[in-house]
């Protein structure tokens, strides 16, 4: 019996549009989601392109191990001029190749900030299409659910015609509570390949750098060569003036450095900075190779004028020129220098100094190039240059000091002392009190 009044607020003509409406929200769902299909097989492919650069990848970095073994040895053989022009023959082959990986790097990077620029359009796109229809649905859904269930019955010509639409109506409320949680996944997804893609453009950045920083080291070995090969003529007697040359510049150098830091009385509060214990800081580089141990070495003993002092101020790694350079730990960039850049002044070469979070400061010399700026914040693991042979260095290697923060100060030499050498040129570089001085091994991982 259909009862006709003012009141009735629900009819089955009211259920029917709902039920177009909910209809037509599903079917553009469904197309949407077809659509969907065809964008996924552009994914794929860009997935396919990918993993063509990550295969070639893996061939090139077979090659830069053994490209590096062979710079190595050549490096670690005596000091020859033979010896030294085959190890910058080898360390220009392997900056070449590192080159060629960091630019396989970016091509792999843009290719995979192009999948998720396409796979973050069909998020948006799915959202987009379905929302508004979904809305709908859920604006009538909530009008069904205000009327009583009394109001609801009253509104139909006969209880079977009732109870068919109520079922529906609860299939109808299950596929919109589904729609609502695709919708929730989508957005989530939509998110975290935002992320995603935000870390990929730092990456894609960070690359960028390393690769104009691998120019520069790649160019330094080939000037190198070149320089040595016109200052001594290819001759033996020649290079070893020039190694002899070298190493009385480092003894000038580190005997002014030490006429300065013995004046220094920095206030170091030893609860500053934390006690020593291995795996606090992480390598600086990724093959380890000591060739020179902080502190009172046998060789530093005997040797107290190579230094300036009875030991050597840091430990030393015996690396290619090109290797990459990492952060031991968190940090800002409080300073960084060329003294090869001063006429007069044989010092660190190519140097950075990084303040770290937990109160100790890492001097890093003798790069070939450098890859970061003033004031930047690095995390551990980041590269922040490439080793080299600049300064008073007589071979390939990474020098690494480590300080107590409070300890040591960025300035120029001239600042300190008047006088030759690095003191009378605008030179820049690190001062510490000598208790400043920190033994990098007993902090970083066992060997």
């Amino acid at each position: 019996m259909k009862v006709n009044n003012n009141k009735k607020i629900f009819s089955r003509k009211t259920f029917l549009s709902f039920l177009i409406i909910t209809f037509v929200g599903v079917l553009g769902f469904l197309i949407t989601q077809n659509n969907f299909v065809f964008a996924n097989e552009e994914v794929n492919q860009l997935n396919q392109q990918i993993s063509e650069k990550e295969r070639e990848l893996q061939r090139i970095n077979a090659e830069i191990r053994k490209l590096e073994a062979s710079a190595n040895n050549a490096n670690q053989r005596s000091q020859s001029l033979q010896n030294t022009i085959s190890g910058l023959e080898a360390s220009a082959k392997k900056i070449t190749t590192d080159i060629q990986e960091t630019e396989l790097e970016i091509e792999k990077t843009n290719l995979t900030l192009s999948k998720l620029e396409r796979e973050i359009d069909d998020k948006e796109n799915l959202i987009e299409s379905n929302s508004d229809a979904l809305a709908k649905s859920i604006r009538l859904m909530n009008s069904l659910e205000s009327v009583s269930i009394i109001e609801r019955f009253l509104g139909y010509n006969n209880i079977s015609e009732f109870w068919s639409d109520f079922e529906q109506t609860q299939k109808i409320q299950k596929t919109l509570h589904t729609e609502v949680e695709t919708l929730t996944d989508l957005y989530n997804e939509l998110q975290q390949k935002e992320k995603d893609e935000y870390l990929q453009k730092q990456e894609l950045s960070s690359y960028k750098t390393e690769l104009a920083s691998e120019q520069v080291s790649v160019e330094y070995t080939q000037k190198e060569k070149a320089k040595i090969l016109q200052q001594t003529k290819n001759e033996e007697a020649a290079y070893q003036k020039i190694l002899d040359e070298k190493k009385r510049q480092r003894e000038a150098f580190e005997q002014e450095l030490l006429e300065i830091e013995s004046k220094l009385q920095y206030l170091i509060d030893p609860d500053s900075y934390p006690n020593p214990r291995n795996g606090i800081l992480e390598w600086p580089v990724d093959s380890v190779y000591i060739t020179q141990q902080f502190g009172g070495t046998a060789f530093a003993a005997t040797n107290p004028g190579v230094y300036g002092r009875p030991f050597h101020p840091g430990t030393d790694f015996g690396i290619p020129i090109g290797t990459r350079v990492k952060s031991i730990a968190p940090g800002v960039v409080i300073g960084y220098g060329n003294t090869d850049a001063y006429p007069g002044c044989n010092a660190w070469g190519k140097w950075i100094v990084v303040e770290h979070d937990n109160g100790l400061t890492s001097l890093y010399a003798h790069l070939s190039s450098i890859s970061i700026s003033n004031g930047q914040r690095v995390n551990v693991g980041e590269t922040i240059g490439l080793s080299g042979n600049t300064g008073f260095s007589t071979g390939p290697h990474l020098h690494l000091t480590l300080y107590a923060s409070q300890g040591v100060k960025i300035g120029k030499y001239g600042d300190f002392k008047a006088g030759t050498g690095c003191s009378a040129t605008a030179a820049s570089g690190p001062f510490a009190d000598l208790d400043a001085y920190l033994d990098p091994m007993t902090y970083l991982p066992s060997l």
